[in-house]
């Protein structure tokens, strides 16, 4: 097996005790890749010391939504440098994107679309994938990331037909968390998009197939085995499918 997984938090501190534990277990249920995103400054620099230690971690560095909209111009110019400092050591921008779940403000949601817009632009220089957040924003986010010239990939997306359909359009990807299992959105995303624009995620810790307990990238076998069922299609075929798009995108 060649699990990959595009969006996790392996920096998260549920990890911070059996970290080693939890690499080797996924090495054994068939992982060969997960991107571990991060969510600001001092996450990015613990996300790439991760990654240089572990062969099977990748490194995306990005900034979260709701930080996004009270950020200062200097912070954020201390996170752009970053990014493009180690534009060698990372495979992706992310976790970037919007969020009206949590910020309820129209002032701070339109800082998060400037930050947003800046941080296309840098992906766009660099030529880097973006990760892409879109909670209870999916609509404006899909609008926003038609200026990205780079593969754009919506994380765990709960947009509507007509925001799906205009993302697929778009040619947009769809990362798919373990959640899928209990989750009529993303059978329903599954059906909508096609095996060509499908990837697995589990947005680790969290998002656990089983409530409560802690998420990591040994479940995506979970997720290829729900997708089968959905689709009426091979597990072996979903996973070499989901294999060859991730290696479209990030290698």
């Amino acid at each position: 097996m060649k699990l990959v997984d595009v969006h996790a938090h392996l920096t998260y501190n549920k990890f911070n005790k059996d970290i080693d534990r939890v690499i080797k277990n996924m090495k054994s249920a068939g992982v060969s890749k997960v991107i571990s995103n991060g969510l600001s400054f001092d996450d990015n620099k613990n996300v790439l010391k991760l990654s240089k230690k572990y062969d099977i971690v990748d490194a995306a560095l990005g900034l979260y939504p709701t930080d996004a909209g009270t950020i200062l111009d200097k912070d954020l110019d201390k996170i752009l440098n970053q990014i493009e400092k180690n534009k060698d050591k990372i495979v992706a921008i992310g976790e970037v994107g919007l969020d009206y779940y949590w910020t309820k403000e129209d002032d701070k949601k339109q800082r998060q679309k400037e930050v947003l817009q800046k941080i296309i632009i840098l992906a766009n220089k660099i030529n880097k994938p973006l990760i892409v957040h879109s909670r209870n924003a999916e609509l404006d986010t899909v609008e926003l990331m038609k200026f990205a010239n780079v593969p754009v990939i919506m994380h765990c997306f709960c947009g509507n037909l007509e925001a799906t359909e205009k993302a697929d359009k778009y040619g947009y990807y769809f990362s798919i968390p373990v959640t899928i299992v209990r989750s009529k959105t993303f059978k329903k995303l599954v059906k909508r998009v096609g095996l060509d624009k499908i990837l697995t995620e589990t947005d680790a810790p969290f998002l656990s197939p089983i409530p409560g307990e802690r998420n990591d990238s040994s479940n995506i076998n979970l997720t290829i085995q729900k997708i089968s069922e959905v689709l009426n299609v091979k597990e072996n075929i979903i996973e070499s499918k989901i294999l060859t798009n991730y290696k479209k995108i990030f290698t």
